[in-house]
């Protein structure tokens, strides 16, 4: 979302001022967690998934495309029965996994979307990926990203209600992500390019995924 809007690729958007559109928005959800009324936690096994809107992207000098994507559903299976009152799961690529990109699970993978070496930062994974351009009388390149195990981030929700699962049951748990937040880290205007180089504005969007990004819907 951006605010209370869905986000539209390229799409014209008014924040603080300034105009913004989106390319694309991509991050890693990890270690999914389920948290049972007693307080007791299940673990959802091999649960690494590519969050990700993008649009086409020429790959290999234009040989191959990566083709344009919505992916905002997660479907977890053989969920035990019981009731639930809280979910938690990381951001990014636990370290044992991000420092050895042989290890796959789920959909964890250096060829899930990582065909072209921009996705990644050679030895290990980028978290989260924002890319745009944002104008203020000029144009700018925005292109926010996080990794290195340092922003590996928790983040843990509680229900509005509790969720009771029987045989054959389905629930829904329905989250909100607002970029919003993420550009609120800091001024990126003033640094509007953030990778491996600029820990402290990494960890600043890193923090805001676990305070600010996700909210229950």
């Amino acid at each position: 979302m951006v605010g209370n809007d869905d986000l539209q690729l390229n799409k014209n958007y008014v924040i603080n001022g300034k105009n913004y559109k989106f390319e694309n928005i991509r991050y890693w959800i990890s270690n999914i967690r389920l948290q049972k009324e007693d307080g007791s936690w299940y673990n959802v096994p091999n649960s690494y998934y590519l969050i990700e809107e993008i649009a086409d992207i020429a790959i290999q000098d234009g040989q191959y495309t990566y083709t344009a994507r919505k992916r905002e559903d997660i479907n977890l299976t053989s969920i035990p029965q019981g009731s639930y009152k809280a979910i938690e799961f990381g951001i990014g690529v636990d370290k044992e996994k991000n420092d050895n990109l042989s290890i796959t699970a789920g959909e964890l993978s250096i060829m899930n979307g990582m065909t072209n070496i921009a996705w990644m930062w050679h030895t290990s994974y980028i978290f989260s990926s924002l890319k745009g351009m944002v104008e203020n009388n000029t144009t700018k390149v925005l292109k926010l990203e996080t990794g290195l195990n340092d922003n590996y981030r928790t983040v843990k929700l509680d229900l509005a209600s509790t969720i009771t699962l029987g045989t054959g049951q389905n629930a829904a748990i329905s989250l909100k992500g607002d970029i919003i937040t993420l550009l609120a880290s800091f001024d990126n205007w003033e640094k509007p390019l953030v990778g491996a180089q600029e820990a402290k504005e990494m960890q600043a969007i890193s923090d805001n995924f676990v305070t600010n990004f996700f909210t229950i819907k």
